[in-house]
């Protein structure tokens, strides 16, 4: 039955969301000229730093009460909230072992590195989950900073800005993941942090945005591998000119950034663009894919009851649904006819925002792609790009719903653009009345 309900539901948000399109065409939006991107280069103003340092300190301490209370009440473990920190913890405590041993395991720091890291944490100030939980509620707290200054260079508008890192701050699940041991919140942050550097070399160089993009991807390469090569791909696609302006500078800027990201691979062992990597990897291999799939597709937050017939390739029909609950749980990420845990009902009202907010991400997308072409195309790419990867080997909904927070900062972008930009109707009087 699950099956059915989800294929149904996929194919009513996709008409709905084009309902949503077709009207929005019909109409002028109000708010349009007060909204439109600005191309000069974005300048940080005293009134906007004056808000990054109280969004930060906010930000950081509701997250740090949050890491007492998961710590006072031991709920990670009594309330079952998080089964992957256990993980974490017991690891970190073999590897910190090791290294007082003197083995410290340097090729396990790629895609493993964050157990490495809390093992060297551990090593070096003592098996406490506590310190984990500090450093990760400070990446929480520092992006919705870096998902400011990307509104703010794509769109040139500061209240854009003010209003999606507000968002990003205090969204319930970018609080509840910073707030464990897992790797998550660098990922969240790195991938902010390289779209943000990939969208300032594209408007002229420079040396920190490129060095932000070494580190982001130096990140991403240690706690999510498969990441890194994926976000090579889409760092390539961001450059393609979409606007018939500035075509040669980005042509020779794609073909620099072609030829750097291409030896850099090749000098780490990778081969060109990790060719060598991929062709050996199982993270690119549809087999394991399937399987991936069949195995995490368990509990009460299963996409199917029998996830063989969900499988990419083998026929047609599989192919359908792996598609249809790809689609449906990326944006919905819990099924609303069944919630079977507590986590699911923790993200209940989150899933009806969202949903409420699903309308202005397309008017978004479609304003971005006519007002700011070029500036927004690397959200674009990395958003969709991300829901290409996770839906094609998420059928679980806690993986999806975990997974999809880092495209949520670029999606949340697209959305209160779009809603500025229609000038009216509830979601914006709310959104306009955000401040800090």
């Amino acid at each position: 039955m699950i099956e059915t309900v989800l294929e149904v539901a996929a194919v009513l948000l996709l008409c709905a969301l084009g309902a949503a399109w077709a009207l929005d065409r019909r109409g002028a939006p109000r708010q349009l000229a007060a909204v439109l991107p600005n191309n000069a280069p974005p300048q940080l103003t005293a009134a906007a730093r004056r808000f990054l340092g109280r969004l930060f300190v906010a930000a950081f301490l509701v997250r740090f009460g949050g890491v007492l209370l998961i710590s006072l009440t031991d709920a990670i473990r009594s309330l079952s909230l998080s089964p992957d920190s256990l993980r974490y913890h017991e690891e970190a405590l073999a590897i910190a072992e090791e290294m007082r041993g003197g083995f410290f395991n340097a090729p396990n720091w790629i895609d493993n590195g964050w157990f490495q890291f809390t093992g060297l944490i551990y090593y070096l100030l003592g098996p406490n989950p506590l310190y984990i939980q500090l450093i990760n509620i400070l990446f929480g707290a520092l992006t919705p900073l870096v998902v400011f200054r990307l509104v703010l260079e794509v769109y040139g508008v500061e209240k854009i800005a003010r209003v999606t890192a507000m968002l990003v701050a205090f969204f319930p699940s970018f609080i509840y993941w910073s707030c464990l041991m897992l790797k998550d919140p660098l990922s969240i942050f790195s991938l902010s942090l390289l779209v943000l550097a990939v969208v300032r070399l594209r408007r002229d160089f420079s040396a920190g945005a490129l060095a932000a993009m070494a580190f982001s991807l130096m990140m991403l390469l240690g706690v999510r591998e498969y990441l890194f090569f994926v976000s090579v791909f889409l760092i390539v696609i961001s450059y393609v000119p979409v606007e018939g302006r500035r075509t040669a500078p980005l042509l020779a800027t794609m073909a620099g950034v072609v030829v750097l990201i291409g030896a850099a691979t090749y000098s780490a062992g990778f081969g060109v663009f990790g060719s060598d990597y991929i062709r050996q990897s199982h993270y690119f291999d549809l087999e394991y894919i399937n399987q991936s799939r069949i195995n995490i597709s368990h509990g009460t937050g299963a996409f199917f009851d029998e996830p063989e017939t969900a499988a990419w390739g083998e026929s047609a029909d599989s192919t359908f649904r792996a598609l249809a609950a790809a689609i449906y749980f990326f944006f919905v990420s819990i099924d609303l006819t069944q919630i079977g845990s507590l986590r699911q009902l923790m993200a209940l009202p989150e899933v009806l925002v969202f949903l409420l907010l699903l309308p202005s991400l397309m008017r978004g997308l479609g304003q971005s792609w006519q007002q700011a072409r070029q500036a927004s195309l690397p959200l674009a790419v990395f958003a969709f790009g991300l829901l290409a990867v996770y839906g094609s080997a998420a059928t679980n909904m806690g993986a999806m719903f975990r997974w999809r927070m880092q495209a949520l900062p670029l999606l949340l972008a697209f959305m209160v653009y779009g809603a500025f930009v229609h000038g009216r109707g509830p979601v914006f009087n709310a959104l306009k009345r955000l401040d800090f």
